[in-house]
């Protein structure tokens, strides 16, 4: 009996699996120790049993991170399906359990949970209550992992310009500008034309600095020759944007559709300033090739709707 066979059949484990794919999506002991909350000599120990119960080195570690070798790669390519199956299953035996129709698992931006989820779920919960959804906020960073991993079953979020991988398959729905805004009352909105100029005073809330809107946010402050403001918060978080808002004379960058909700409920109001450019391609993303449930279908058939329903960009003062 060969090493492989015998630890196949003696030691291989889900936590290996785990353990596998999590380090290709990393490549980094620190980064695994904190994305499955373990200690580093721990992800280290693992790491060094599995090569040494497979006699095989799986990884290189090199100045820039650990890089799978060939061994490595395949192993890792059927973990992931292992993983994804196990979790079908998992999820499947809930639901006979507890007499669900099904479930799906929704990895979302934290702008799409506030407007785009619960139109989602009041949808959902009209035509098949008992549909069990689970809804886990991120950014793409975090939730593309996750749909490798099968952590969850579809993300709505930003869609690149350009393809995203082969292992995915993507759908836009919605384009989705960029606007400046403001809370209610404050000082610029009293303004009959605020200019670019006139926010050189006040405190901003940005994207972060490796966020894809901030770069042309950036350019066209810059254009207007505005330096950025040292008084400043950044955040990829829906709700500190328009919570700082209310309490304060900043100004933030947020998307249209966001600001429009907001303005109903009287907290927010949009600048009439013009971000050429700067838009926010939401989509669908899920992995290519699944085996869909019903729920899933359904799921992405009333996101479609729900999207279509939306109204256009609009002029931002109108938000």
């Amino acid at each position: 009996m060969t090493h492989i066979e015998r630890f196949f059949r003696q030691g291989m484990n889900i936590r290996h699996l785990r353990l596998l794919v999590a380090l290709d999506d990393y490549r980094s002991v620190r980064r695994v120790s904190a994305y499955l909350n373990v200690t580093q000599p721990a992800v280290s120990k693992t790491l060094a049993s599995l090569e040494s119960g497979l006699d095989m080195q799986l990884f290189h570690r090199t100045n820039v991170g650990m890089e799978p070798t060939m061994l490595g790669s395949c192993l890792i390519r059927h973990a992931r399906e292992i993983l994804g199956q196990l979790n079908e299953t998992q999820s499947e035996l809930l639901d006979i359990n507890q007499n669900r129709v099904g479930r799906i698992s929704l990895g979302v931006l934290p702008a799409a949970s506030v407007l785009l989820v619960p139109k989602l779920i009041a949808r959902m919960e009209g035509l098949a209550s008992s549909v069990t959804i689970k809804v886990t906020e991120g950014t793409m960073v975090s939730l593309l992992p996750a749909l490798r991993a099968g952590d969850i079953d579809l993300a709505i979020g930003l869609l690149p310009f350009a393809p995203l991988s082969a292992e995915f398959s993507s759908e836009l729905l919605f384009e989705d500008p960029v606007i400046a805004a403001v809370r209610r009352g404050h000082p610029l909105e009293r303004l009959a034309r605020p200019t670019w100029e006139d926010l050189a005073q006040f405190p901003m809330i940005l994207p972060p600095a490796n966020a894809m809107t901030r770069m042309p946010i950036d350019s066209i402050l810059a254009a207007h020759r505005l330096n950025l403001s040292s008084r400043r918060v950044e955040t990829v978080s829906t709700m500190a944007s328009v919570g700082a808002l209310q309490f304060t004379d900043s100004i933030a960058f947020i998307p249209l559709s966001v600001a429009r909700h907001f303005s109903s409920m009287g907290i927010v109001a949009a600048l009439p300033l013009d971000l050429p450019e700067v838009t926010l391609r939401i989509g669908m993303i899920w992995l290519a090739g699944v085996r869909f449930t019903e729920a899933h279908h359904m799921t992405q058939r009333l996101l479609r709707e729900i999207c279509d329903a939306m109204p256009g960009p609009g002029v931002a003062a109108d938000a």
